[in-house]
């Protein structure tokens, strides 16, 4: 499967605090022998030079399957290449292939994403052309504790796709006594004062991806964010029950699940009780 590099970790981890997701109008495809989270060996040679593909409906499938061009509305969170990828016939040898990494220029540039793919050796004139068929890089999107259909298809659509989408101004933190799915539901805590705790994205609310507490841009290299500050609901004026799960929506009220994760261990709210609440570094999501 896909793997993100540190550099598209950081850059969609500061997309979800608020800021904004420079993406290039073309994927740049590469063919390396070696690769990392922070390093692609690519290959050379007489012939060779990276494949541009444009994000568009038409050349990345959505999540509902392959050769899909439409909207994804699918449950994989995953897509993969519509056309064939060529990069035509070798004019001398490149060595072996080992990885696709999708970059942001056609030399030079950032490496988003590496794709593992079978091992292709390429010598002079062979394989012709050199190419990945139809649906043979699989990519699929990954976030720690859940992310749901509906928030996977938005990102999907967004990355490879081109179609809009930008993080709500503020989002809102949700308790469940019975635990969402990808595709939603659950059962949410209400009465007894329970009201949704609202987040506002932004650089000093949510950390990088540095340490805990940082607000600066992300740099760092594990792929996880998480409050800066402590966070806290209404105190209970009725027992809630027991809160078996948190899901994260773009709305106070209903709204769309984008995700959600089940407690590390179930918690008990009764009336009169302590206000649930989150201390600094402890709500948090990892990218992968």
């Amino acid at each position: 499967m896909s793997q993100m590099t540190n550099y598209m970790e950081n850059k969609l981890a500061d997309f979800l605090r608020g800021q904004g997701l420079t993406l290039p109008t073309n994927w740049y495809m590469a063919l390396g022998s070696a690769a990392s989270d922070s390093s692609f060996t690519e290959l050379s040679g007489t012939g060779y030079a990276r494949q541009s593909v444009a994000r568009s409906l038409a050349n990345f499938a959505g999540t509902q399957g392959a050769g899909t061009t439409v909207a994804s509305s699918g449950t994989s969170h995953a897509t993969s290449n519509n056309g064939a990828i060529s990069w035509g016939d070798p004019g001398s040898a490149w060595g072996t292939a080992n990885y696709v990494g999708f970059f942001d220029a056609s030399t030079g540039g950032n490496c988003w994403i590496v794709v593992p793919i079978s091992p292709l050796v390429i010598t002079t004139g062979s394989p012709n052309p050199v190419q990945v068929a139809i649906a043979g890089l699989a990519l699929a999107l990954g976030i720690t504790g859940g992310c749901s259909d509906y928030f996977a298809n938005k990102l999907i659509d967004l990355i490879f796709r081109a179609q809009s989408y930008s993080i709500p101004a503020t989002v809102y933190d949700a308790l469940y006594t019975s635990a969402p799915s990808n595709a939603g539901g659950g059962v949410e805590v209400s009465g007894g004062s329970y009201a949704r705790l609202a987040i506002v994205p932004g650089l000093s609310t949510i950390s990088g991806t540095p340490p805990a507490g940082s607000t600066s841009a992300s740099s760092g290299s594990a792929g996880r964010i998480s409050n800066n500050a402590d966070l806290a609901f209404p105190a209970p004026t009725a027992d809630w029950g027991t809160v078996v799960a948190k899901g994260i929506l773009d709305a106070a009220s209903s709204g769309n699940l984008l995700m959600w994760a089940a407690l590390t261990a179930p918690r008990t709210v009764l009336n009169g009780g302590p206000a649930v609440h989150y201390p600094a570094d402890n709500w948090g999501l990892t990218l992968s």
